[in-house]
């Protein structure tokens, strides 16, 4: 008979396995132990040097850069590799710059985006990765040509939002915790929003140590349809990705046990969220109705009147 993992050595199984801040280290140290790459990565920094001490016409954009003069490009240019080896297959260029605006610490996010397209297009001639166009009305997508381990590209293909829980949450005691066992967070939605001040911690913990499960008959007889119109090839492309991502996610949990626990925090305005992506209770319809409370009770002295 197979024996499955205690809940807890299966969490932090996971937790190593999916979480980014794991996977980005992982990456960083295969492109700090090959030449090659190495020699990109100053290569990189040079033409940023250059690039950067250039007169760009425009006053806006001349400030905008300047703020990159404390920056440590070398660190930058390695930042941005570990980002976009993530790419394994053509991604989106604007969407693979949103991601990687926030390894660019710049406080108006919408120049963090800007600037990192336009370094993007200048670290392109490192041969890292190809920015790619096809036909007149395609979209930019960009591609990695960071060579990685096999095992390495396992871990990066299902990478992305931590899966649920399988295991009760950590007891959280302060706004900086995160209920995971290998990594904190702020628990306060919101970059620039982190506090010390009250946000009822004893909520979050209650609503953390809520086991929950997977409706397994209800996946097996419904399929997840877009909860939006597909109405252009990008779209499509993304929900079928999301979704294939989703059921993988929707077997892991069953395969683990069909227990796992959502995690929570809170906006500035102090409503709560869970933190779930492709499981969640404040998802579409159809990510509501696959979710049910792992101990069931039956319901009792429910007035005549909610029930006609």
């Amino acid at each position: 008979m197979t024996q499955r993992m205690l809940p807890r050595d299966t969490q932090l199984a996971n937790e190593y396995t999916f979480s980014r801040k794991f996977i980005d280290g992982y990456i960083l140290k295969e492109i700090e132990s090959n030449p090659d790459m190495i020699a990109k990565v100053n290569h990189g920094v040079q033409l940023l040097t250059d690039w950067l001490a250039k007169d760009h016409g425009y006053a806006s954009k001349n400030h905008r850069l300047a703020q990159l003069a404390d920056i440590d490009l070398e660190e930058l240019v390695k930042q941005l590799f570990v980002g976009v080896a993530y790419c394994q297959t053509p991604e989106l260029f604007t969407s693979v710059t949103a991601m990687l605006a926030g390894r660019v610490k710049f406080d108006d996010k919408a120049d963090s985006i800007l600037t990192v397209a336009e370094i993007m297009s200048v670290l392109c001639l490192t041969d890292a990765f190809d920015i790619i166009k096809g036909e007149a009305s395609d979209s930019l997508v960009i591609q990695s040509n960071i060579p990685l381990s096999d095992q390495l590209l396992r871990y990066v293909v299902q990478s992305g939002y931590l899966p649920p829980m399988v295991c009760e949450p950590e007891h959280v005691s302060s706004n900086y915790d995160s209920g995971y066992l290998t990594h904190n967070d702020c628990l306060i939605l919101g970059k620039a929003n982190g506090h010390s001040g009250d946000i009822c911690l004893d909520v979050i913990n209650k609503q953390n140590s809520v086991a929950l499960k997977l409706d397994l008959d209800f996946l097996k007889t419904v399929e997840e349809e877009p909860a939006h119109d597909l109405d252009t090839p990008e779209k499509a492309q993304q929900w079928a990705e999301f979704k294939r991502q989703s059921y993988q996610r929707y077997l892991l949990i069953a395969q683990q046990g069909n227990q796992f626990w959502l995690t929570n925090k809170v906006d500035k305005r102090g409503r709560l969220y869970s933190q779930g992506y492709h499981i969640t209770t404040q998802g579409s319809g159809f990510k509501k109705a696959m979710i049910e409370f792992a101990e069931e009770e039956i319901v009792e002295g429910v007035p005549d009147a909610w029930t006609t």
